[in-house]
Formats: structure tokens, C-alpha cells, sequence
């Protein structure tokens, strides 16, 4: 079951209307393959969301104004901060997808030593990678807007939640 979970534009983070999908233990079943990192990785690639990697999430808020992008967690646990400062921290460990709309912040405030993820982004975009401290606020707000819609969900492949939840 996909839980939501909603930000607010928060300068210089401006977020997005759009809900993070939170997917408790949706990839547990492929942790436990001999290639954990590849099966995830090859989940993705088959409901289109590409150019992945697997390392882990950055300790500063940042955000990406072209592209979603794709979490999966295949180690360890972590506190994930969403919208910036003075926001709310969710947990993400083994087994846990979320997705990031475009324009979302999100920080690594804690992890286990073990954390890792696997991260990947719809058509294979290349992210850009903004702090906040553009010049230009509104004209990464329109960026943000522009975003097309995946045309698949990660997990969910054509009818998922992206086509339930982002609309």
C-alpha cells in the first residue's frame, strides 16, 4: 500500500503540489537476490526510469528542477528529511521505494553505515542539482511545473499510483 506524504513550498525549496510516494517493503523480495542493486535496477529500467546508480542520499537538502527521481533503500536505514528546513523526517530502510516529484528537497539527517540506495529517474534524465540558492526562485518554480508526468510508475509499471495520485 503506497502512503503519501505532502510538502509545502518552503524558500528556497520550492517543493511541489505533487505527494512523495512512500512504498513500505515494496522491493524487500529483490534485497534478498545475490545482485540486490541490479534486480532494483532493472525494475526501474523496465517501467522506465533509467540512468540509475546506487550510492546513497546527500546530508544537504537538495532538489532537482528537470526530472522525479526514484529511491530504493537495499541497505541499512536512514532518517530522510522532506521540504527542507524545519520539516518533517521520515524513516526508509530495506525494502522502501520513494518517489520524489520534481522540486522536493530531501536530506540524509541519519543513517546506519550499511545505508545504501539505489536512485533512478523517468526517461533517463540527467538531474540537475540545485541547493536553494538560485538567483532565479520563480524561474525554477516554472521548471518544476514543466516536468512532464512519468508514464509509468516505478513499482506500479502503467496504472499505478503515478497515474492514480499525480494527476
Amino acid at each position: 500500500m503506497v502512503k503519501t506524504f505532502y510538502t509545502k513550498e518552503n524558500k528556497p525549496f520550492p517543493n511541489s503540489p505533487l505527494p512523495v510516494l512512500y512504498y513500505p517493503k515494496v522491493v524487500a523480495n529483490l534485497i534478498i537476490e545475490p545482485d540486490p542493486a541490479q534486480s532494483v535496477l532493472d525494475l526501474f529500467e523496465k517501467n522506465g526510469y533509467t540512468n540509475g546508480w546506487v550510492n546513497g542520499i546527500f546530508s544537504y537538502h537538495h532538489f532537482h528542477s528537470n526530472t522525479h527521481e526514484v529511491l530504493a533503500c537495499i541497505a541499512g536505514e536512514a532518517t530522510v528529511q522532506l521540504g527542507g528546513p524545519d520539516t518533517q523526517s521520515y524513516s526508509f530502510s530495506e525494502g522502501d521505494v520513494l518517489l520524489l516529484p520534481a522540486g522536493v528537497a530531501h536530506k540524509r539527517v541519519a543513517a546506519s553505515q550499511d545505508f545504501k540506495i539505489v536512485g533512478a529517474y523517468p526517461e533517463g534524465l540527467e538531474p540537475d542539482m540545485q541547493n536553494g540558492g538560485a538567483e532565479d526562485y520563480e524561474a525554477i518554480k516554472q521548471a518544476i511545473m514543466s516536468v512532464q508526468l512519468p508514464k509509468k510508475d516505478p513499482i506500479e509499471e502503467a496504472n499505478g499510483s503515478v497515474a492514480n495520485l499525480w494527476v
